[in-house]
């Protein structure tokens, strides 16, 4: 607050500086340009000093009142009249003003030339060119002013929004992680009522994901071979729990040269796929595949959908295709914006869901 003070009064004095050098230039251009060395010092001085005070006051009504009030908020032809009224104005009151001093002087010192009336209009003229400059050089000024705080304000609210759209990745990027943790605790619970030495296996595997999720996502892209390598880890997990009864295809291409991608922005697919493909049938299915062109991405991943559910199945239903779809629909809008598509499509006994992701993004 101090600093912002000191700022101020530096501004204002250095300001008003302007203000006294500029109008002591100007009475000195009128009284040894503007005015005819024939007239008295004593008539021809008094009328240099009005005129620049006179000139002084219109050049700040224009400059503090008609300019930002009216110009700088798009009143254009309101500020082109009153800018001539004000002209109009300060003409009359100039005259007027300039014979009163002669009309006094020739009472009261009747042995003073008179000036002429064209000394009279170029002193007039004169104060008019330097009053027109003034507000020019303001109107300059202030534009450039202006110019530079829009810039900052636009500048600081790209940052802001910025630092928004990292934090809403942050967030929605942050409830993928208890919610893969939990489903990851059910299934190792289960199989450590089954087998203690595969438990210890399926340990590994989930401490190698978490790892990739906590530690190896927190860039803006990611390798779309680790991504891959990471949904392909997850697979084998659920291949553990699913060893009965796991009819999964995954179709990935040889050659992915350095291909980036969001992180995690096809896992969710992945496990929704899971929960729905092999509950209560013997007949699941997930078909997962990856096709690539030179500006596409297309993610394809189907799975089957079983006729008989539980209450537990409907509540695992509506938790993955509720929560964590609306959750991945953000994310896309977020990175990706107008650069993708996303096609659902369910049946009776499938869901398929289709993810273009343009690459030139």
């Amino acid at each position: 607050m101090q600093e912002f003070n000191i700022h101020r009064i530096l501004y204002t004095k250095s300001n008003w500086l302007f203000h006294l050098a500029y109008w002591l230039t100007a009475g000195i251009l009128i009284y040894y340009v503007f005015s005819s060395n024939d007239i008295a010092m004593q008539l021809r001085l008094p009328m240099v000093i009005m005129l620049t005070f006179f000139g002084f006051g219109t050049a700040q009504a224009i400059n503090k009142i008609i300019i930002p009030k009216f110009l700088f908020r798009g009143k254009t032809f309101l500020s082109a009249y009153l800018i001539l009224a004000t002209f109009i104005l300060a003409l009359w009151i100039s005259f007027i003003s300039l014979f009163g001093i002669i009309y006094y002087s020739a009472i009261y010192s009747p042995l003073v030339v008179v000036p002429q009336w064209k000394d009279i209009v170029i002193m007039i003229a004169g104060n008019f060119l330097i009053i027109t400059l003034a507000v020019v050089l303001h109107f300059i000024r202030e534009s450039f002013r202006q110019m530079a705080a829009k810039n900052e304000i636009l500048t600081q609210k790209a940052e802001a929004e910025a630092k928004l759209k990292d934090a809403q990745l942050k967030l929605l990027q942050g409830q993928i992680h208890p919610h893969f943790l939990f489903n990851m605790l059910n299934n190792l619970y289960a199989l450590i009522r089954i087998d203690a030495d595969l438990s210890r296996d399926t340990i590994m595997r989930i401490s190698d994901l978490l790892d990739y999720m906590l530690y190896k996502c927190n860039e803006e892209q990611t390798l779309l071979e680790s991504e891959l390598k990471f949904i392909q880890d997850y697979i084998e997990l659920e291949r553990i729990r699913h060893s009965g009864n796991f009819n999964i295809n995954v179709d990935y291409p040889q050659h992915l040269q350095n291909i980036t991608i969001a992180p995690l922005i096809l896992f969710p697919f992945v496990e929704n796929a899971f929960k729905h493909g092999f509950r209560n049938s013997d007949n699941g299915y997930i078909d997962i595949s990856i096709s690539i062109s030179e500006e596409n991405i297309i993610f394809t991943c189907e799975n089957s959908v079983a006729k008989s559910k539980t209450s537990q199945d409907k509540y695992l239903q509506q938790e993955g295709k509720g929560i964590g779809l609306k959750n991945i629909q953000e994310r896309l809008e977020i990175i990706y914006k107008n650069n993708h598509s996303l096609n659902i499509k369910e049946t009776g006994e499938k869901y398929k869901v289709e993810l273009t992701l343009n690459r030139k993004k």
